[in-house]
């Protein structure tokens, strides 16, 4: 059985988290052009990454993606502690997502195969690993 850790998909979201609290009210993640910003960002940060960390989130969207209406594993694919409008279409949201970062569909895998792990540790989680 293989672990996922599904923390490392907030280090997508540093792009959102640099933002002050008014911004991010104007940023609606349900219009296709914030959306946009939002992947391309994405896709910068998850370059630098390293081969563990894309493994987590890979997968871990994956997983997200085929139980997208599961409000716990949804919690960790966009942070709630980020002030926005919630996503109101998970499945598409996910898969442009998953393509923008991939360059790929998303992929089914059995998640019976995994457990998730929900720790970060004392020292914070490194995404260049």
């Amino acid at each position: 059985m293989n672990s996922v850790n599904l923390n490392y998909i907030r280090g997508l979201y540093n792009f959102l988290f640099e933002k002050n609290d008014e911004e991010l009210e104007d940023f609606d993640l349900n219009l296709h052009e914030n959306q946009k910003i939002l992947f391309e960002e994405m896709a910068r940060s998850f370059e630098g990454f390293g081969p563990n960390s894309k493994r987590n989130v890979i997968i871990g969207l994956n997983l997200i993606f085929r139980s997208a209406f599961d409000e716990n594993l949804w919690r960790s694919a966009v942070p709630h502690d980020l002030p926005l409008i919630e996503v109101t279409d998970r499945r598409a949201y996910l898969e442009r997502l998953i393509f923008a970062i991939t360059n790929n569909a998303p992929m089914f895998f059995d998640e019976r195969d995994f457990y998730l792990i929900d720790e970060v540790g004392s020292h914070g989680l490194d995404f260049s690993k």
